[in-house]
C-alpha cells in the first residue's frame, strides 16, 4: 500500500479517456482550453487525474469531442459516482471487456497476479489463448477470437517495454498440467513460460499440487501498484470483474499474495518443474 490519498481510480479512468478523445479529435490543448474557457493548467489537471472531475466540465469536453450520447452518459455516470472507490463491471458481451484493465496496466509500476486454473493472460501464447476461447463454452465467431487474441498479445508488449515495471506471477501446478489445446500447444506454452520468466523484471512461482488449503482458495487475484495513486485490486468471476481500492481490500490482497509467495516454489525450482513438465510432453 503506498499510503497516498489519490484520485479514485474511476476518475482516473475518465481522465485518461478524455485525453485520448482530445488526441483523436486532432485538437490541441490550447484550442480546447480556449474553446471552453479553461485555463491550460485546469485542462492538464483534468487529463492527468490531478484533481477530481466535475460533471459540467466533463460534459463540455465530451460535447466538444462529439462523443456519442450513449458513451457520454456512461462517462458522466462514472463522474457523478466517482467518490465510490469500488465498483464492478458485468461483461455484457461473450468476452470480457478489457478497456479499463488496459488503461490501468499502462499506469501501473508493478503487476502481481495469482491464477488458479489457467496460465496468466500476460504469459499465454496465442495458440493457448485460442484454445482457451474455443474451450470456454462461449459461442464465439472466428473474428471475435482473433480480436481477443490480438488484444492479449498487444498487452504482452508491456513485459518487454523499456519502462521499468515489475511483473510477479503465481500459478497453480494444476494449470501447468492441464492440456489446453493438446500436448503440442502445452509444450510450447511451457517453454515460453520459462523464456519469459528469465527476464529481470518477471518473477514466476508455482504452487505445487501437494499444498493443502491456502489463501488462494478464494480465487484469482490481480494487484496493480501505482507510483502516484492508490493501488488497485481486481477480482474476476464468471462474467464480472470487481475493482477494489479501499484500504482493507488492498491490504487483504497484498497479504494473500505475500503468503502465496512464501508457500510457492522458488523461481529457480519453479523453472525446473516447468521444464520437467514440458519434457514429459515430448
Amino acid at each position: 500500500m503506498n499510503g497516498r490519498v489519490g484520485v479514485p481510480v474511476r476518475v482516473r479512468r475518465v481522465s485518461s479517456e478524455l485525453r485520448e478523445l482530445r488526441l483523436r479529435s486532432g485538437l490541441g490543448a490550447e484550442e480546447v482550453a480556449g474553446a471552453l474557457g479553461f485555463s491550460m493548467s485546469k485542462l492538464s489537471r483534468i487529463e492527468n487525474a490531478q484533481r477530481g472531475l466535475y460533471a459540467d466540465d466533463v460534459s463540455a469536453l465530451l460535447g466538444l469531442y462529439r462523443v456519442p450520447a450513449e458513451r457520454r452518459d456512461e462517462l458522466l455516470k462514472i463522474v457523478r459516482s466517482g467518490a465510490n472507490p469500488n465498483w464492478w463491471q458485468v461483461h455484457g458481451g461473450r468476452l470480457p471487456v478489457l478497456d479499463d484493465l488496459v488503461r490501468f496496466e499502462n499506469e501501473a509500476v508493478a503487476f502481481r497476479n495469482y491464477e488458479t486454473m489457467v496460465i496468466p493472460g500476460l504469459l499465454q501464447t496465442s495458440e493457448y489463448t485460442v484454445a482457451m476461447c474455443e474451450g470456454s463454452g462461449r459461442d464465439l465467431t472466428p473474428a471475435e477470437v482473433d480480436s481477443f487474441v490480438g488484444e492479449r498479445m498487444a498487452r504482452q508488449t508491456r513485459l518487454h517495454a523499456a519502462r521499468a515495471r515489475q511483473f510477479e506471477f503465481l500459478v497453480e501446478q494444476g494449470s501447468l498440467e492441464r492440456l489446453v489445446g493438446g500436448a503440442g500447444v502445452m509444450y510450447r506454452q511451457l517453454k515460453q513460460l520459462n523464456i519469459t520468466s528469465s527476464r529481470d523484471n518477471v518473477t514466476l512461482q508455482v504452487l505445487p499440487s501437494s499444498l493443502g488449503a491456502h489463501p488462494g482458495v478464494d480465487g484469482p487475484i490481480l494487484l496493480l501498484e501505482f507510483k502516484n495513486h492508490e493501488d488497485l485490486v481486481l477480482l474476476e468471476n464468471r462474467g464480472c470483474t470487481s475493482y477494489l481500492e479501499e484500504v482493507q481490500h488492498v491490504v487483504a490482497a497484498r497479504a494473500a499474495i505475500e503468503r502465496l509467495r512464501e508457500m510457492a516454489l522458488t523461481p529457480e525450482d519453479s523453472a525446473q518443474l516447468i521444464a520437467s513438465l514440458a519434457d514429459r510432453l515430448t
